[in-house]
C-alpha cells in the first residue's frame, strides 16, 4: 500500500492550523504596531497640549499683574493729591457760587 502525501487528510488539517496560526499572528503584530503608534500620537498631542498650557498660564498670570500695575497707576493719577498740583498750571478760576437750575413743570413738545 502507497500512501501519498497529497491526499493524505491529517497533513491538510496540520496545514490549515498553521496557516490560520500564521494569519492570527500576523494580524495581531500589525494590531499591535497600529496600536502603539495611535497611542504615542496621543501622548505626544497630549504632552504639546500641556506645554502650551502652561504657556498660556503664565502670560495670563504676567498680564494680570501688568494690568494691576496700569489700575494702580490710574488710580495714582486721578487722586484729588496728583490733581491738585496740575490744576494750579491751567490758571483757572475757583468757582464761588453755585446755582442749579430747575423747572417748575415738565414740559413736552409737540410737532
Amino acid at each position: 500500500m502507497i500512501i501519498r502525501s497529497v491526499n493524505n487528510p491529517k497533513r491538510q488539517q496540520t496545514a490549515k492550523k498553521n496557516f490560520s496560526w500564521r494569519t492570527l499572528n500576523i494580524f495581531l503584530s500589525i494590531a499591535c504596531v497600529v496600536l502603539g503608534v495611535v497611542y504615542l500620537v496621543g501622548i505626544n498631542d497630549l504632552t504639546v497640549k500641556g506645554f502650551v498650557l502652561k504657556d498660556l498660564k503664565n502670560q495670563q498670570q504676567m498680564l494680570m499683574e501688568a494690568n494691576q500695575d496700569l489700575q494702580t497707576k490710574v488710580l495714582g493719577l486721578q487722586s484729588y493729591a496728583s490733581i491738585s498740583p496740575r490744576l494750579q498750571g491751567l490758571n483757572m478760576v475757583a468757582v464761588e457760587d453755585v446755582v442749579y437750575l430747575s423747572s417748575k413743570a415738565p414740559a413736552v413738545a409737540k410737532k
